[in-house]
């Protein structure tokens, strides 16, 4: 049989496809494209910089539909975002990763906006606002940021005023009511005075039914706005921001496994055996069931002043600002809807922090250095609360191995003929902890490239840090209006009243400081060197290898008080020793013209001491939040690409590759024994991290079009004694811990003139869910719960500008 297509409509085909993916259209850039970045505190182009870095445009945030930080989770292989609760993230390079829950810790990862330091609880994952790039640097970052990074920073750069007449907007829609907008417009008011203003708006309904409810969850909205003015004089420029969010939103979805009735009480013996998690219900399965909606929402509000200016031959940099925020986050964290597991709990927080720097650079034929000088106060406020049931005490009481006296004497008091009482009568119980930390660091730093060959490089810098804290608790007692009205009413009968009850269950450990706050002030130092070594093989090869420590202040766990009654030198120290890293790299840097392509390659080592993590676990009877201190060690490869394989086809691509340890872990138990040990076991980092992606661009009815295909891989978890038993489990209803993958694409078209554009965006192509959580503050009870990855989302996008 005959194809239907001749020789020459074959031909003609086959010349179609041949120009468009191989003959370059008059918009084809054929170099490789250089991208400068100030990673460095210098302008230089991300190939000459001697360190492991990865750089996102807007072009890139656009092709995945990033809206802030935790959209990039996967994208930058090392890179771990946690974005479930947006006042709460967590945020880990290269396997150091810590929780964020307490005020009077500080993370390791640095994140910085336009050089000011926001990695700070609930003010770190903020919207996308004009962005220009996001620096993602691994590694120690002391001697080039204003606050130390132990392990690696992320600096977010926007765009300032320009010197043109322009506007643009986009607006996004898409499945599960979906609704993004966002509008710039950039006004020249005179030849040396511009200003700039933005405003974001993303929402959406949520993508599962709470069926307790009745209304959506896992949606969010926010909306923020930016207004930047620049002032340019004959050499220098004054550049003011101000900017401002509000986030308000429901509380994250927690899928209960836990539906049979007569469990935990009836098959929890305090060890999750192949027997009772068998029981366990598919949470993708089983109906969303929160007896609480919750809500999460913030206020934030942010002013930045710089002042950049030639000076006596060097150049003076001068950045002040003023962070202030307030966030509150009211979650269901029982999983479920029974009265005898209810439990929500309230973080919300205040914060207002001040930040000065000022930077002296210079440069000559043999040195090009920087000097610095930061000082950083920040005042913070906490409420953690823990708002529960007289049937949860109950339970908790039955798992200390004593009875449901609560509902023993509702069920005594209603023999007795009182009305309306039995023993499925419940009560609230809310216990609230207050703490504030106030903090005052200073720090000198310094950084020199000296030139020692015109193809060999040393750097060298050094950071001298003070950093003060000074915390203080407060807990009172347990609020029960109306259970204290009733005993005190009806409990006679039963010779009781509301002070034969105890003040507090949840914050027992804290109990002795009701109505009494006690305050602890503590100081550290620090030195943090950094060496390196580049040289230059010829203009396209960069050889590098690095040594640097890097440092973060010691603090307080806000859960553990001292008593009162006993001086600071005797009373139990709730302080913990600062974290510091020591940090060696070296790898490679390579610029292929005749390929159009550019490779980069690292190899790490590194050993991290006094790693600060917030881990809820029982010393008592009663689990707790307590703060563990741990020493880590790992190696590993990163690697990251990308070529144009013809002006029209580009590929790109990256991953990590990481052994990660511990060297000592330690959990102790009230009497200060040794409950658990993980030392030489693996943290439980992945080993490899992937990402990678394909652009294609042509020509379509005089305009350009363009898709972007893109995904990310990640190897199961690896596990420990401590995490095997829920975190990597497999049952015949549901696995976690396990390789994950996503993939996303933009389909889009552009006016000849760039002007206005459409896009389709396919985030999750395949629709690939995962547990990415199973724990929660149930889970020493024998009823943990699950987060799960959201579906496949659909959206359209349109654009516009001048």
């Amino acid at each position: 049989m005959e194809d239907d297509l001749s020789i020459p409509a074959r031909t003609v085909i086959s010349a179609s496809l041949a120009a468009a993916f191989f003959i370059p259209p008059a918009w084809a850039v054929d170099d490789i494209p250089s991208v400068v970045v100030t990673a460095q505190s210098r302008k230089q182009f991300v190939q000459d910089v001697p360190m492991t870095i990865q750089v996102l445009t807007n072009k890139d945030l656009d092709a995945i539909g990033a809206k802030d930080l935790g959209d990039l989770n996967g994208y930058v292989p090392g890179l771990v975002v946690d974005a479930s609760e947006p006042t709460q993230p967590g945020f880990g390079i290269r396997g150091v990763q810590t929780g964020d829950f307490g005020i009077a810790t500080d993370s390791p990862v640095g994140i910085y906006v336009d050089g000011v330091y926001t990695g700070k609880t609930g003010g770190a994952l903020m919207n996308f606002i004009d962005v220009q790039r996001i620096e993602v640097i691994k590694g120690p970052q002391g001697t080039l940021f204003g606050r130390n990074s132990a392990a690696g920073a992320i600096a977010i750069t926007t765009n300032e005023p320009g010197k043109e007449l322009d506007a643009s907007g986009h607006v996004k829609l898409g499945k599960y009511g979906r609704a993004n907008a966002d509008a710039m417009l950039n006004i020249p008011i005179t030849d040396t005075f511009a200003a700039r203003l933005v405003a974001v708006r993303s929402g959406s309904e949520g993508w599962i039914d709470n069926t307790s409810t009745g209304k959506k969850s896992g949606g969010d909205k926010d909306w923020a706005t930016r207004l930047t003015l620049r002032k340019d004089f004959d050499a220098a420029k004054l550049v003011f921001a101000w900017e401002h969010e509000n986030m308000e939103q429901y509380g994250r979805p927690a899928f209960g496994v836990i539906k049979d009735p007569r469990l935990p009480l009836g098959g929890y013996t305090g060890v999750y055996d192949a027997a009772y998690t068998a029981n366990f219900v598919n949470p993708f399965n089983a109906p969303l069931q929160n007896d609480d909606q919750g809500s999460e929402g913030r206020m934030f509000d942010g002013a930045t002043l710089r002042f950049e200016t030639p000076l006596a031959g060097m150049n003076f940099t001068s950045t002040t600002a003023y962070r202030r925020f307030s966030t509150h986050n009211i979650t269901d964290n029982d999983g479920g809807a029974r009265p005898d597991l209810y439990l929500t709990t309230l973080d919300a927080k205040r914060a207002h922090s001040f930040q000065q720097e000022f930077k002296l650079s210079g440069k000559n034929d043999k040195l090009d250095w920087i000097a610095g000088l930061s000082f950083y106060h920040n005042n913070e406020h906490q409420d953690a609360g823990a708002f529960v049931t007289t049937g949860t005490l109950d339970t908790l009481s039955q798992f200390a191995g004593g009875q449901p006296n609560f509902a023993m004497l509702f069920a005594g008091l209603g023999a007795a003929g009182l009305p309306g009482i039995g023993a499925d009568t419940v009560f609230s119980w809310d216990e609230t902890h207050y703490s504030d930390v106030w903090t005052k660091s200073a720090s000198l730093y310094g950084d020199t490239i000296w030139h020692v060959t015109p193809s060999t490089n040393v750097t060298a810098g050094l950071r001298y840090t003070q950093d003060k804290k000074r915390m203080t608790w407060y807990v009172p007692g347990r609020v029960s209006p109306k259970l204290d009205t009733f005993l005190n009413s009806f409990g006679p009968l039963a010779g009781l009243d509301a002070s034969a009850f105890p003040s507090n269950v949840i914050f027992s450990t804290a109990a002795q400081l009701a109505g009494t706050p006690v305050t602890r002030e503590k100081d550290w130092t620090d030195w943090s060197p950094r060496l390196v070594v580049d040289h230059k093989l010829n203009k396209d090869t960069l050889l590098f290898t690095s040594l640097s420590r890097g440092y973060q202040a010691g603090g307080f766990n806000i859960f553990t008080p001292p008593n009162p009654a006993a001086p600071a030198a005797a009373g139990q120290d709730p302080s913990f020793a600062p974290e510091k890293m020591t940090n060696f790299e070296a790898g490679v840097k390579l610029a292929l013209p005749e390929w159009r392509a550019t490779v980069n390659a690292s190899l790490f080592a590194y050993k991290f001491k006094n790693l600060q993590d917030i881990q809820l676990y029982s010393v008592g009877t009663v689990p707790t939040y307590n703060v563990v201190s741990s020493d880590q060690k790992a190696h590993g490869l990163d690697l990251d690409g990308r070529m144009r394989i013809t002006p029209r086809v580009t590929v790109f691509g990256g991953m990590e590759y990481i052994d990660q340890t511990y060297t000592r872990y330690q959990r102790l138990d009230a009497a200060g024994h040794v409950t658990l040990d993980l030392g030489g076991q693996p943290v439980g980092t992945p080993r490899l991290t992937a990402m990678a992606g394909v652009n294609v661009n042509w020509e379509t009815m005089g305009g350009r079009s363009s898709l972007n295909f893109q995904g990310t891989h990640s190897t199961a978890q690896r596990c420990n004694s401590d995490t095997a038993r829920l975190q990597c489990l497999s049952t015949a209803q549901l696995k976690t811990g396990g390789a994950t993958s996503k993939y996303d694409l933009r389909l889009g078209w552009d006016s000849p003139s760039s002007r206005y554009g459409v896009a389709l965006l396919v985030n999750n192509v395949f629709d690939q869910r995962y547990i990415t959580s199973l724990g929660g503050q149930t889970e020493q009870y024998g009823a943990p719960y699950a987060y799960l990855t959201p579906p496949r989302t659909i959206a359209v996008e349109f654009r516009a500008s001048l």
